[in-house]
């Protein structure tokens, strides 16, 4: 009898140690590790909304340079004014990317909250805020014209997004049960990562309209230096070229590192390891994988910033 009573004491102190080993578990995956990734995601989204802003404006830059060489390699005037109108990307199509990039970067912020319980009405108010003003982008994106970038289907890819946070955004202020908000993100985030995709396809494409643009001006020089070569130029003037072809072959090398697509490309994923996380009920795994991502994904903005300048500095 004494036996079987000690077994049973020894039975509930072992079942005690066993739920405070798997909470003290839990623990260490708990809010100090977690918050690492989020700040990471935050200051990384930050280097990729600054650079992605840079290299959209570069755009206008070197097609102004285009034309200020043609009109020297040609022997014409030189009107610095209508140099300056010649643009093929408008303020507003940047800013209308940079701003959904910022709050697509808010919106995973806010996701981070609902994952470690802070499902109160400031967050719900704010993720609100944020399908507005993406809705705000979309209708703005919407009355663009078309050229370099396709704006109405931006527009409809921001709008769509801009529901799907909208309708997130009510249930956290419905106070739905945390099973429903989970349920949601599941079904409708991929409009959300759509939306991230496509910012990272316009940014390729504003890569390969550089990347073409800057192809025609070594075009160029290759000519004008055969042209001077058969007529027996000064080897000053040679040199010129020289190191004129030089620094077009640096602003090619800089260009490629220049490309945010491929970081937009890691804040995708790392948004998509937040959402997993949050609907896994925080499992070490799930940890693991966010923390992978968003390390990537801070990685991948290292040399993104420098390059950028360095890009623009060149290139002025």
């Amino acid at each position: 009898m004494r036996f079987h009573v000690r077994r049973k004491r020894f039975a509930r102190r072992f079942a005690g140690i066993a739920v405070s080993s798997v909470l003290l578990l839990q623990a260490g995956c708990g809010p100090q590790e977690y918050q690492k990734p989020i700040q990471q995601f935050q200051d990384a989204t930050a280097v990729v909304v600054n650079a992605t802003r840079a290299f959209l404006n570069n755009m206008n830059l070197i097609e102004q340079n285009r034309a200020l060489d043609e009109a020297v390699f040609e022997k014409k005037s030189i009107d610095l004014s209508t140099l300056d109108k010649v643009k093929i990307i408008s303020p507003e199509e940047i800013k209308i990317r940079t701003d959904a990039l910022e709050i697509l970067a808010q919106y995973t912020s806010n996701l981070a909250q609902l994952a470690q319980g802070k499902a109160g009405s400031d967050v719900g108010d704010s993720t609100t805020k944020l399908s507005n003003s993406l809705k705000t982008l979309a209708n703005d994106a919407k009355k663009l014209p078309g050229g370099v970038f396709d704006n109405a289907k931006f527009s409809g890819i921001a709008n769509s997004a801009a529901n799907i946070i909208g309708d997130v955004a009510q249930l956290i202020v419905q106070h739905k049960a945390r099973h429903d908000i989970e349920l949601s993100l599941e079904k409708t985030d991929p409009a959300v990562t759509a939306l991230i995709q496509q910012i990272s396809d316009d940014a390729t494409a504003a890569y390969l309209r550089q990347k073409n643009q800057l192809g025609a001006y070594g075009s160029q020089l290759s000519r004008d230096y055969e042209l001077e070569l058969r007529a027996n130029p000064d080897p000053i003037l040679l040199l010129g070229f020289a190191n004129t072809i030089k620094n077009y072959r640096v602003q090619q090398a800089q260009l490629a590192q220049a490309n945010p697509a491929a970081a937009i490309n890691e804040m995708k994923k790392a948004h998509e390891a937040l959402v997993a996380y949050a609907r896994s009920k925080e499992t070490p795994k799930n940890l693991h994988e966010l923390i992978t991502a968003v390390e990537n994904f801070a990685n991948s903005v290292k040399p993104l910033g420098q390059a950028v300048q360095a890009l623009i500095s060149n290139a002025a």
